[in-house]
């Protein structure tokens, strides 16, 4: 899956990024997401809010601090 496909389904770029980096990571840290998406640090917060509000990605928090996930790739398409 690349951008071009999550940005067809109606996500923005920055999303679709973010989103492809939780695929790839798992479970991980919004700093984790910054190093690989090389994205300014505010993009992703917003983008990782976006996504949640859009049900395509959750957090968790352990040890104090917030780690988030991608959403299974299968609801994009429910």
């Amino acid at each position: 899956m690349d951008t071009k496909n999550l940005e067809k389904l109606g996500l923005t770029k920055n999303e679709s990024i973010i989103y492809l980096s939780l695929l790839k990571l798992g479970s991980t840290s919004a700093q984790n997401l910054v190093k690989e998406s090389e994205l300014h640090r505010s993009r992703v917060y917003d983008a990782l809010e976006s996504l949640q509000r859009k049900g395509l990605a959750s957090h968790v928090v352990k040890d104090f601090k917030k780690y988030f996930q991608a959403v299974d790739p299968k609801m994009l398409f429910s």
